[in-house]
This record gives C-alpha cells, sequence and structure tokens, in this order.
C-alpha cells in the first residue's frame, strides 16, 4: 500500500470521525458499514492516486 498523503489522511480520520459520531447517535448499523466502505474507497483511491495533493505537482 502507498503512504498517504496529506489530503488522504484529513479524509480518511474525517470520514472515521463523522462514522463513529454518526453511529452513536442514530444507532444504525447500516450507516457504520456505509462509513467502512468509504474508507476502503479512500484507500483505493489513494493507492490509484486519486487524491493528490496540490502543492505536490510533478
Amino acid at each position: 500500500m502507498k503512504p498517504l498523503s496529506k489530503k488522504a489522511k484529513i479524509t480518511i480520520a474525517w470520514t472515521i470521525l463523522m462514522t463513529v459520531i454518526g453511529t452513536a447517535i442514530i444507532h444504525q448499523w447500516q450507516f457504520f458499514a456505509l462509513g467502512c466502505a468509504s474508507v476502503a474507497t479512500l484507500l483505493i483511491a489513494n493507492h490509484f492516486d486519486l487524491l493528490k495533493d496540490p502543492d505536490n505537482k510533478k
């Protein structure tokens, strides 16, 4: 797995935070499953360099 870019770290952290808070508030395991799927999708996007930092232009 490629190292996470700054943008990917922020996005994944925010997604995890919102997933935990949302699951705690509405008590729906479907919401938790959706959050897990979102994190998995973000990790795949990072692997294919779709989450690039704007200041890392090459």
